[in-house]
C-alpha cells in the first residue's frame, strides 16, 4: 500500500488521480505534482490569502468519528458517522452531504486534515488514503492530527502539562504528554505510549506533579475504560485534574492546520503517514512457517 511509500503514489494511481482532477466537477486543474516524487511541487501556493482557508477535517479512527468543514474560526458544517463501521463508504456521503450543506465543491476546500492515529488501523488507513487522494487531486496540502493531540487541544486547559488517555483496547490505554507552551497551545512530549494500567500509574507517578494541581488528565466523555481509570486514582498518582471531552474532534483538527498552514508547515499528500502506535494483531501474532 502506498501509504508509506514516502516516494509518493504509484505511477499509475498518479495518472488516475491527474484523470480524476481535470473532470471532477467539470472543471480542469493544474496538477503541480513533481512526475516522479508525487510531492507537491508548491506546496499551500494555492491557499489564498485573501480569505481565511477553508478546511476539511476528517476522523475515521474509532466509531466516534465524523467530519467538519471550517473557514477560520468558523464552522461551515459538520456531521458525526453513522455508520463507522463502513468508513470506506460511508466516509465519501459524510463529505458529499458537508459540502451541499456549506454550498461548497471539494475543489474549493484549500487544505485537509486527517486524524493519523492511535485507534482502528483500518479506520486509519481509510481517513489517510481518502485525504491523499483528495489532496493529490487538487494540489492541496494536508496535515496529520494525532487524536491524542486533539483531546489535548479540544479540553481547552490551562495548566502546564496534559496528559491524554485513550482506550487502546486489551486492558491497555494510549498515553500522550503535552506541555504548554508560551502562547497556550500544547505540544507533544515525547511519544504516546501504550501501557497497562500499573504501568500507566507508575508513568504518571513520574512526572511528580506535586501538592497542586499541574497536570491534568484528559479523556473522552464516551470512554468508558479511561473513566474508570481516572477515577480509581484517588491520588495515588499525584493530583491531577480530570477533564472530559464531549463529541468530535474534528474542530480542534482544523484550528490546528489552520496554525500550521498559517507557519507553512503542512503536508504534502505523500508525505503524511499513520500514527498506528503499537502494532496490529495480524503482526503481533504472525509467525514465520
Amino acid at each position: 500500500m502506498w501509504l508509506k511509500n514516502r516516494g509518493g503514489p504509484p505511477r499509475e494511481v498518479r495518472q488516475l488521480l491527474r484523470e480524476f482532477s481535470a473532470t471532477y466537477n467539470g472543471e480542469r486543474k493544474a496538477m503541480p505534482l513533481d512526475p516522479q516524487s508525487g510531492l507537491l511541487s508548491e506546496r499551500a501556493s494555492r491557499v489564498s490569502s485573501a480569505r481565511p482557508p477553508v478546511i476539511l477535517a476528517v476522523d475515521t479512527t474509532s466509531e466516534h468519528g465524523g467530519a467538519g468543514l471550517y473557514r477560520g474560526s468558523e464552522c461551515l458544517a459538520i456531521t458525526a458517522s453513522t455508520e463507522p463501521a463502513h468508513y470506506a463508504v460511508s466516509l465519501f456521503h459524510l463529505v458529499n452531504e458537508l459540502l451541499a450543506r456549506a454550498g461548497l465543491a471539494l475543489s474549493q476546500v484549500d487544505a485537509f486534515a486527517v486524524a493519523d492515529g492511535p485507534g482502528s488501523f483500518t479506520g486509519i488507513r481509510v481517513g489517510i488514503a481518502a485525504v491523499q487522494g483528495w489532496a493529490c487531486a487538487f494540489g492541496r496540502p494536508v496535515y496529520g492530527v494525532s487524536v491524542l493531540q486533539a483531546m489535548a487541544d479540544e479540553a481547552g486547559l490551562k495548566t502546564p502539562l496534559a496528559i491524554s488517555l485513550l482506550d487502546a483496547r486489551r486492558g491497555e490505554f494510549f498515553a500522550g504528554l503535552f506541555r504548554r507552551d508560551p502562547s497556550g497551545n500544547y505540544e507533544a512530549d515525547g511519544d504516546a505510549p501504550v501501557l497497562k494500567p500499573d504501568a500507566l500509574l507508575n508513568w504518571l507517578g513520574q512526572l511528580n506533579t506535586g501538592p497542586e494541581t499541574q497536570a491534568a488528565l484528559v479523556r473522552r466523555a464516551h470512554d468508558a475504560a479511561a473513566q474508570a481509570f481516572c477515577q480509581s486514582l484517588d491520588g495515588a498518582a499525584g493530583s491531577f485534574h480530570l477533564q472530559a471531552v464531549e463529541g468530535l474532534l474534528v474542530r480542534a483538527m482544523a484550528q490546528r492546520a489552520q496554525r500550521a498552514l498559517a507557519a507553512g508547515k503542512l503536508l504534502s499528500p505523500a508525505e503524511l503517514h499513520a500514527r498506528y502506535v503499537r502494532r496490529s494483531d495480524a503482526e503481533l501474532h504472525w509467525k514465520e512457517g
